[in-house]
């Protein structure tokens, strides 16, 4: 059966007279194969769309945590603290960046997070403000005293922030390219661990997250009673079975669990 096997409720739309349909809802966890899959899908999907219609040269980046930091739970506060200061120096340079960011848990353990980011120039020039603090500003100027690829930019920044020293950058060519490094990082195997209320995949405004369509007249529900369908026929979505009338002639809900309370008895 193609569903979610961790499913506790249903959605039907009634059509007395006609034909019902039932569908099981997911769970949506990364750690449930069938979910895992679905959401990579539909993450993918979405990106593709948003992705493209951004302007911009795009760059895969690759932070880690603090080496100080090697449990699960003091690599992601590190970086959870460090990426949100980096994202505010980093709208200080260039304005609006667009971005997605995904964590991963290293196999001994420790957090580090997978980003693609949009916005970024290839170098940065060190200036002095009126105040006499040391900024940056993009620059099309070769290389040269005060003058910083994005790499190198990134790299201290993050030390500065108390993360780690190994930053990865690259630019990538196109939106395939893009897409497919980040959903890289999106499968059951990279996402499975659990934190409570921790986002895996965090996203710019712009780009935002998926949504699962539902059209009009779906009803959220444990089970299907005879009376809301009219006791006519039922189609479950995942089983491709039509649920007879007759059905109800000797059960009160459906799916039928086993429960004799849901049986009618004929005897």
């Amino acid at each position: 059966m193609d569903a979610c096997p961790n499913f506790s409720l249903f959605v039907c739309k009634f059509n007395p007279g006609d034909t019902s349909v039932v569908s099981r809802l997911r769970c949506k966890s990364w750690q449930c194969p069938y979910c895992a899959a679905k959401n990579r899908q539909m993450w993918r999907k979405h990106l593709q769309k948003r992705i493209n219609a951004i302007e911009g040269s795009w760059w895969f980046v690759t932070m880690t945590a603090n080496e100080k930091t090697r449990t699960q739970e003091a690599s992601l506060a590190n970086l959870r603290v460090g990426l949100d200061k980096l994202f505010r120096r980093l709208r200080r340079i260039y304005g609006r960046i667009d971005y997605v960011r995904v964590y991963e848990v290293h196999k001994k353990g420790a957090f580090h997070a997978h980003l693609v980011i949009c916005g970024l120039s290839p170098r940065l020039q060190k200036i002095r403000t009126r105040g006499g603090f040391e900024a940056f500003r993009q620059t099309d100027k070769p290389r040269g005293k005060g003058n910083w690829s994005i790499r190198t930019w990134l790299r201290r920044t993050a030390r500065q922030l108390q993360m780690g020293y190994m930053v990865d950058v690259s630019a990538m060519e196109n939106t395939p390219q893009v897409v497919a490094y980040i959903t890289k990082y999106m499968s059951k195997a990279a996402q499975s661990f659990h934190v409570p209320g921790l986002r895996r995949i965090q996203t710019s405004q712009r780009i935002g997250s998926p949504k699962e369509k539902s059209g009009g007249g779906w009803v959220v529900t444990r089970a299907v009673w005879g009376g809301d369908v009219g006791y006519g026929k039922l189609l479950d979505a995942q089983t491709k079975e039509v649920i007879p009338p007759s059905y109800w002639l000797t059960h009160y809900v459906y799916p039928d669990t086993g429960n004799s309370d849901n049986k009618i008895n004929v005897d």
